[in-house]
């Protein structure tokens, strides 16, 4: 008799374990997998890379048109003929500072890209080249070559 009580009780047990999913192996493997693929985008350049676009296309959306740079601040004379540049075409740069990370870096390449395409789109390519060579940065185009 109490071996035929403690048979139901085990499968009466195995039975509520299996109605609410507490036995499912698969969902383990899959929270393991989960917290895996949040961790190596943390530090990704391509996950940093992509939310510099997607963050550009936000500013974009807003009315925002904007690049970021690295490197030091400009002279007086150079700021000054920087920000003629920008009140004409409604294009503000945003420094970083001098340095950056590899993934500032890359989430910079990333905003930048977008951005590039989009002030090319509104502008012209003129304008995008006029803008970068008073930044003192590469296009795209110049890093090509001809």
């Amino acid at each position: 008799m109490a071996v035929l009580a403690a048979l139901l009780a085990a499968l009466s047990l195995l039975g509520m374990f299996n109605q609410f999913g507490a036995s499912d192996g698969d969902v383990i493997k899959a929270e393991r997998q989960l917290v895996a693929s949040v961790d190596l985008r943390v530090g990704n350049p391509a996950g940093a890379m992509e939310r510099g676009e997607a963050k550009a296309r936000a500013d974009i959306k807003a009315g925002v048109l904007q690049l970021q740079i690295f490197g030091p601040p400009k002279t007086k004379a150079e700021a000054a003929k920087a920000q003629r540049l920008e009140k004409r075409y409604g294009v503000g740069w945003v420094y970083k500072g001098e340095e950056g990370s590899l993934l500032a870096r890359a989430f910079a390449d990333g905003y930048n890209g977008v951005m590039r395409a989009e002030i090319e789109r509104s502008h012209g390519g003129e304008a995008l080249e006029q803008l970068m060579r008073e930044h003192g940065v590469e296009s795209p185009k110049q890093k090509e070559g001809p």
